[in-house]
């Protein structure tokens, strides 16, 4: 179905990270994201806040609804899995929420 308006924007990511691993969370999780094609319909934010210590927690918002969340550690290999769980994570709610739009009779 076609908006009213002619156009859907699609596969958007926004970054509301703050300290450079979280940038590097952002790149990583953004590449795996394109390369899977998924190209959702909502928006995908990507949040990190301050935590215990010097540590900082990454989420991975869709809707309001935390999908994903992890502390974050300096570490390449590190962000790869989880920038790698985090996607995987996020394909499987969006497959999810899909399956059930088709369940649900909207009035």
């Amino acid at each position: 179905m076609l908006p009213v308006d002619g156009f859907v924007l699609k596969g958007i990511i926004t970054d509301n990270t703050k300290t450079k691993m979280g940038k590097d969370f952002y790149d990583r999780y953004y590449y795996k994201y394109n390369e899977l094609g998924i190209n959702a319909e909502k928006i995908v934010t990507i949040g990190e806040e301050y935590s215990f210590a010097r540590n900082t927690a990454i989420s991975i918002i869709i809707d309001n609804e935390v999908i994903y969340e992890f502390l974050a550690q300096p570490n390449d290999e590190f962000l790869e899995a989880v920038a790698e769980e985090s996607v995987n994570a996020t394909f499987t709610y969006l497959k999810g929420k899909e399956k059930e739009r088709k369940y649900f009779t909207q009035y």
